[in-house]
């Protein structure tokens, strides 16, 4: 793994997004940190996985990360042929990294639309184009599920079918019992990744 993750930092470009950080260190307003988890990015070989497979599985070609951390999300789905992408976190000091990383990643692929939204993820307005969801595990269960009803109430109102890329899926169940069913599912070592959909 730690190959891929030095291989994935050159290929991207990316030199700054391997080391974890705890949440007491960064700028954060209105947030209870004992609900999220601290800064920690997504081994590429499972985010290639996630974002290649689902390529497979489906044309759209937006995403939204919700934890976004330093961009690393977004800049591989750049690369992967994603056009419109989203990326949200409460961390000043990670969103204006994310930005940093997509300013150099839009400098080479000039087609792609995106935006870091730096607050907390149960204050971003779900739009009704938003289909896509990137999760590495960001959130406890109660901030997944209120999200989950809030797309919910997005989906009655503008009908589509939603997607899940879920990276260390530790709360896959509530998804599930919302009716997402498991489209992809690899695990190697101690690395687990799910695409789920509900239709």
């Amino acid at each position: 793994m730690l190959y891929h993750d030095i291989r994935g930092a050159f290929k991207y470009g990316l030199r700054k997004t391997f080391a974890p950080v705890a949440l007491k260190y960064l700028t954060i307003e209105g947030a209870d940190i004992a609900r999220s988890s601290p800064y920690e990015a997504v081994n590429y070989y499972m985010l290639e996985k996630l974002l290649k497979r689902f390529r497979h599985l489906s044309p759209l070609t937006s995403i939204v990360d919700l934890g976004c951390g330093k961009g690393r999300v977004m800049v591989v789905a750049a690369h992967l042929g994603f056009k419109k992408l989203i990326g949200i976190d409460f961390a000043k000091e990670l969103c204006e990294e994310a930005n940093e990383n997509m300013k150099k990643t839009k400098a080479s692929i000039n087609d792609i639309e995106w935006k870091i939204v730096c607050g907390h993820v149960l204050d971003y307005t779900i739009q009704p184009h938003d289909a896509v969801f990137f999760m590495f595990n960001p959130f406890v269960e109660e901030i997944v599920n209120t999200f989950l009803d809030r797309l919910d109430a997005s989906c009655t109102q503008y009908p589509r079918e939603t997607w899940f890329l879920y990276a260390s899926p530790v709360h896959a169940t509530a998804l599930q019992k919302r009716g997402y069913e498991t489209m992809y599912r690899h695990k190697i070592m101690n690395l687990e990744g799910m695409i789920l959909c509900k239709r």
